[in-house]
């Protein structure tokens, strides 16, 4: 039997198995139109996996939503969701027993991903009951905005559950420096780590291919695509990005506005009644999630990228569309100055004159130019968001928690 020092309260943590390190990602779902989570936390396992770590994820299976994303290499413990699990944030008492069985014999450290759902509860329960540490990395969800939607259900669940599983973190993940200052401005005293989303990136870009979509869309046909891609969600400002494209796109009759991705609230319809209104219904495609394949194709083919958001941990989004050379238009709701160090692409206060003068200055740009900054935006994710280098550093902080040398650069106190 092997100890190990507790960061929290200098009690020991105990294992059994150290080498290599048995880690658990656990979180609510990984159906592939539950959004970018499901595709990052995948991600991390498969590539923890491939760097020696026993690997295993735990989630329960909303079929509605999609196929679960895969990920090779990883143990992977997946619970049907039934009527009750869904109507009730994930409750789940079978699984709930699974992951303190699985905790109790075969894991050295609970790593879970998100709040406001049971399984962020029962990763506590276990991590606590069996003394694991836990990684808690909380995907945007401490922002003030994030905190305001559906205010009154979160201080439900505060109350009930969510205060006490954050306050028993060993070490807090967050995405970039704007998500550690909300945790830290709720109290939080625990050590973060903050470490980026990864991103794959493609080295086949799928232009070629462009006549794939347009027999979907032939309103596509001999346009510049003007590219959203992601949630279908309020907090996206989708709202403000139809009024904005309804002042400019008189100015720019060659573009055309595509809004893709998955809807679980039923938010499009809503977007699709304002885009009547305002006579944009041969301006604006809404292609809804479109598929793995699909989805590399617009991203290949379009010539502009904009998220507007209102709140972002990271925006996996953005990163997504400068690892196939796109240029990006964002708010600074999203944590990408980067956008303006690395000159490719725009960063800019959440008005709609903003948002009008960014598009206007990115749509007025030569072709040439675009490609150029989306050159640059590409060579960005490859340097600082490969996941090999992202699983290298979750790795690093792991192994601090066990081994207690001095912490990784990623690591702040």
């Amino acid at each position: 039997m092997t100890f190990f020092y507790n960061i929290n309260c200098g009690s020991p943590f105990i294992s059994s198995h150290t080498n290599p390190l048995r880690i658990c990602q656990v979180v609510a779902s990984i159906n592939e139109h539950t959004g970018g989570p499901a595709f990052a936390v995948t991600s991390l396992a498969e590539v923890l996996a491939n760097q020696g770590i026993c690997s295993y994820l735990f989630t329960l299976d909303y079929q509605e939503c999609g196929q679960q994303v895969t990920a090779s290499g990883v143990k992977l413990h997946s619970y049907h969701a039934n009527r009750i699990t869904r109507y009730i944030r994930g409750f789940h008492p079978l699984a709930s027993r699974a992951l303190g069985e699985l905790a109790a014999s075969e894991l050295d450290l609970i790593h879970n991903h998100g709040l406001w759902m049971f399984p962020n509860l029962y990763a506590r329960q276990s991590a606590l009951k069996y003394h694991l540490p836990l990684v808690i990395s909380t995907h945007g969800m401490l922002n003030s905005w994030s905190l305001k939607f559906n205010h009154f259900k979160k201080c439900i669940a505060w109350l009930l559950y969510e205060s006490k599983n954050l306050s028993s973190a060993t070490v807090f993940h967050a995405t970039s420096f704007e998500e550690f200052l909300a945790i830290r401005s709720l109290g939080f005293k625990q050590p973060i780590a903050i470490i980026p989303n990864g991103v794959e990136v493609e080295n086949q870009i799928l232009k070629s291919e462009r006549e794939r979509l347009v027999q979907d869309f032939s309103e596509l046909k001999d346009k510049k695509w003007l590219l959203f891609m992601s949630r279908i969600h309020p907090k996206k400002g989708l709202e403000n990005l139809i009024l904005t494209w309804k002042i400019i796109s008189g100015i720019f009759d060659d573009w055309h506005l595509v809004i893709a991705g998955p809807d679980t609230l039923g938010y499009q319809k809503k977007l699709e009644i304002l885009a009547a209104e305002l006579c944009l219904q041969e301006r604006v495609t809404f292609t809804g999630m479109l598929s793995a394949q699909k989805k590399k194709i617009a991203l290949s083919n379009a010539n502009l990228f904009v998220l507007p958001t209102y709140s972002e941990n990271f925006g996996i989004a953005i990163a997504e569309a400068l690892a196939y050379g796109v240029p990006v238009i964002t708010t600074k709701g999203a944590p990408w100055e980067d956008l303006l160090t690395y000159d490719c692409g725009w960063w800019i206060e959440n008005t709609r004159s903003q948002l009008a003068g960014a598009l206007t200055e990115a749509m007025q740009l030569s072709d040439r130019e675009r490609e150029a900054m989306g050159l640059r935006g590409r060579d960005l994710v490859k340097t600082k968001y490969s996941w090999d280098s992202i699983a290298q550093q979750m790795s690093q902080v792991y192994q601090w928690i066990f081994r207690g040398y001095d912490p990784p650069n990623c690591i702040h106190f």
